[in-house]
């Protein structure tokens, strides 16, 4: 299983009114049991599951049960994993070059990366100094019909000298996810952006990825040899080996 069995008595003290909720309603009590079925380390499985039957009450049970009063232990796909991160990063950068929509031309992520239609949109909040990043994108449930998904995160640029590096926080599951992105490179014409992150969901849950992002549905040809040799020389990675998400026919 991808969680520990519960603390019953626990989740009957400090989560009965998520509990009885998410017994009633179908598309959680789904998403358990899935999720129950899947063995450890198949990250396809648990998003499968996720992908098909994840609702509001499902995220509000285990926001309870797991981040708010620690009944039940998510068990990580790999204990051992930690993130490699870059040893470069844009230091003149500002978090406005950002503002507007992205499309995620490529990924390395297969888990987190690679959904099609993946079209990210920064604002910024009037309220304060960081950003508000809404993405929307495809996801393939079991029945191999699509869904519709939408996920909103908060950013923050905290060191303006150091300003590449930058932080997201996120929920998963109802769960808060924190990531540390950073900006390997930006195209001078604010065309395609190279972006590094390394999330974690606890103590021992971390994971990591490369996107490409681009103004338009398709990179233009003219700039796949600079992003190529700056993934290749910054990252380490082959451009050719990363995942190509469905980008264009989508809605906005």
């Amino acid at each position: 299983m991808l969680y520990q069995v519960p603390n019953i008595p626990c989740m009957v003290e400090h989560c009965s009114s998520e509990m009885f909720k998410c017994v009633e309603d179908a598309d959680c009590r789904h998403t358990m049991t899935c999720m129950q079925s899947c063995v450890m380390n198949n990250h396809t499985c648990m998003y499968g599951c996720l992908n098909t039957y994840e609702d509001a009450t499902f995220d509000s049970f285990m926001n309870c049960i797991v981040d708010g009063h620690h009944c039940m232990k998510l068990e990580p796909p790999d204990p051992g994993f930690r993130c490699n991160p870059p040893a470069y990063y844009m230091k003149n950068f500002t978090l406005d070059q950002l503002v507007g929509s992205w499309y995620i031309v490529r990924g390395i992520n297969p888990d987190y990366d690679c959904f099609d239609c993946q079209i990210s949109t920064y604002t910024p909040d009037p309220a304060s100094s960081n950003y508000t990043l809404t993405e929307k994108y495809d996801v393939t449930m079991l029945n191999r019909s699509i869904r519709h998904r939408v996920a909103v995160q908060q950013v923050q640029q905290r060191d303006p000298q150091n300003g590449g590096l930058l932080d997201y926080t996120d929920t998963l599951m109802g769960l808060t996810m924190y990531e540390k992105w950073q900006v390997i490179d930006y195209d001078i014409t604010g065309q395609y952006a190279v972006l590094y992150y390394c999330g974690h969901m606890s103590d021992d849950w971390f994971y990591e990825g490369t996107l490409i992002y681009s103004r338009a549905p398709a990179l233009r040809n003219v700039d796949i040899p600079t992003i190529t040799n700056v993934l290749k020389t910054k990252v380490g990675l082959d451009f050719s080996k990363m995942c190509v998400p469905k980008s264009k026919m989508c809605e906005q």
